[in-house]
């Protein structure tokens, strides 16, 4: 479950401010900040009205950035993330051949 606030406009921001409303969604989770930015999310019982007079009833979740730009800030997200486990794997691996190897396992 991650935190999302959202405005008057119900665009998605990762941080509280003034005329933002708190909400809990799992909508967003592992989505990097960009992404979640580039979107709207229209709680359930909820309604928003387009400058187009169209209105849409939550609960709804759409981007309002272009989708190619959000998904690629995505991708570099999780680029990232694996990099960040990929490394600390490699820590991991690196410690217990040393434990191995002072305990003589495999000797």
């Amino acid at each position: 479950m991650k935190t999302i606030y959202i405005g008057s406009e119900f665009k998605c921001y990762v941080t509280s401010g003034e005329g933002r409303t708190q909400v809990e969604t799992d909508a967003f989770d592992g989505k990097c900040d960009t992404y979640v930015e580039g979107y709207r999310f229209i709680p359930a019982g909820q309604t928003w009205t387009r400058a187009d007079g169209v209105v849409f009833t939550g609960e709804m979740i759409a981007p309002w950035k272009p989708w190619a730009e959000l998904d690629a800030a995505q991708r570099e997200y999780e680029r990232e993330q694996y990099q960040t486990v990929a490394a600390q794997n490699t820590e991991y691996e690196a410690a217990l051949s040393e434990i191995e190897t002072a305990l003589g396992v495999n000797a």
